[in-house]
């Protein structure tokens, strides 16, 4: 038996998506012999060709990559082999004799699909079983009335391991001041620049401890988050880190207390899971996250941290004055999140269950 992943979303670009499935792909190759088909060249000289899974690495233009890459794959596909697609678009490079097709479902890819109905089922029909990220995403998926193929809800944090640093005893020697922080891909969705509108009207009226938020991330808002930043007079309150590494991550993690990143819809635009919120958890962080999409899988509602609708002014404001000054339950949360994370979100266990839900 084989592991055959077929992908639109993998390195070396980067994003949820691309570290989901390239865990995946790791996981897969160190219990049997894996092939990954990606949806992009990848150089050479890449990192990723020491890994133990084989990259069937070739160009062509979007309009016939489907077709080459079924033609590659019915080339090594056999009987008992497994494919693992990244979405339902990817079962389109599928050929017919796959016996066992899992896609995964994220969410968002979903919330336009009444134009596309037709396609989306006969690409999900063909499917043994389709893996939610979230109870945001089944819901999704139930609607479409897939009835022929097992659907279950895995968490998608298949790369994540358990931390050994204490984030709070290090916390305590760097500063006294509360340390918020997000990792988040700047856009209007991730609700920066709701919480910049409520954190200056709290400064304002000197309810707040003193803090600093430090903000990683690049993208289109970017340029808009620094001009508000200026305005609301936060300069001294605010970082915009900019894009970080994997070394910078983990630094930023182990100095916070707190993560935000109170996302909402924007559009056909929505948090499937929230990953980051659960890296956070791993740290015995807790979050002020949104409570639109498969976001309230990752963070308990006054559990692990505080879901929010950051349009709401007045809520925000409440959450953001209690999260910063209450100590205790701001610890109590991280302790709670830290139990979820190692309960719940450990890769290793994420893994085992998803094996056993796809040979079962």
């Amino acid at each position: 038996m084989k592991f055959i992943i077929v992908t639109q979303t993998f390195a070396p670009r980067t994003g949820g998506m691309q570290t989901v499935m390239i865990a995946l792909a790791q996981k897969f190759s160190s219990i049997g012999q894996t092939h990954v088909f990606p949806n992009h060249f990848i150089e050479k000289n890449h990192n990723i060709f020491k890994e133990k899974f084989k990259i069937h690495n070739f160009f062509a233009p979007k309009i016939i990559r489907s077709y080459l890459k079924k033609i590659f794959i019915s080339r090594i596909i056999e009987k008992d082999d497994i494919v693992i697609c990244d979405s339902w678009k990817s079962v389109n490079a599928v050929p017919s004799k796959a016996n066992k097709i899992i896609v995964l479902a994220h969410g968002q890819e979903y919330l336009s699909y009444k134009k596309k109905y037709p396609v989306i089922k006969q690409s999900l029909d063909r499917a043994s079983h389709i893996i939610c990220s979230s109870n945001y995403t089944y819901n999704l998926i139930d609607s479409l009335n897939i009835t022929n193929t097992n659907k279950f809800v895995l968490p998608p944090t298949y790369s994540l391991v358990k931390i050994a640093i204490n984030n709070k005893t290090n916390n305590s020697k760097l500063s006294d001041k509360v340390q918020l922080l997000s990792i988040t891909r700047l856009e209007e969705r991730k609700g920066i620049i709701p919480v910049l509108n409520a954190l200056a009207f709290l400064i304002k009226n000197k309810s707040l401890k003193p803090f600093i938020w430090n903000i990683c991330g690049s993208g289109d808002l970017k340029n808009k988050i620094e001009e508000t930043i200026k305005e609301l007079n936060l300069t001294n309150y605010v970082n915009l880190i900019g894009r970080v590494d994997n070394k910078d991550k983990e630094y930023f993690l182990t100095l916070s207390d707190l993560f935000i990143m109170p996302s909402f819809k924007v559009e056909n635009s929505i948090e499937g899971f929230g990953i980051s919120y659960v890296e956070a958890a791993g740290y015995g962080i807790p979050s002020i996250a949104g409570e639109e999409g498969g976001v309230k899988d990752a963070v308990l509602d006054n559990v692990t941290g505080w879901c929010i609708n950051p349009l709401d002014k007045v809520k925000l404001s409440k959450v953001l004055l209690e999260a910063i000054n209450n100590d205790q339950k701001r610890d109590k949360f991280g302790l709670q999140a830290k139990k979820q994370f190692l309960d719940s979100f450990l890769g290793e266990k994420v893994f085992r269950k998803f094996m056993k839900t796809i040979t079962s």
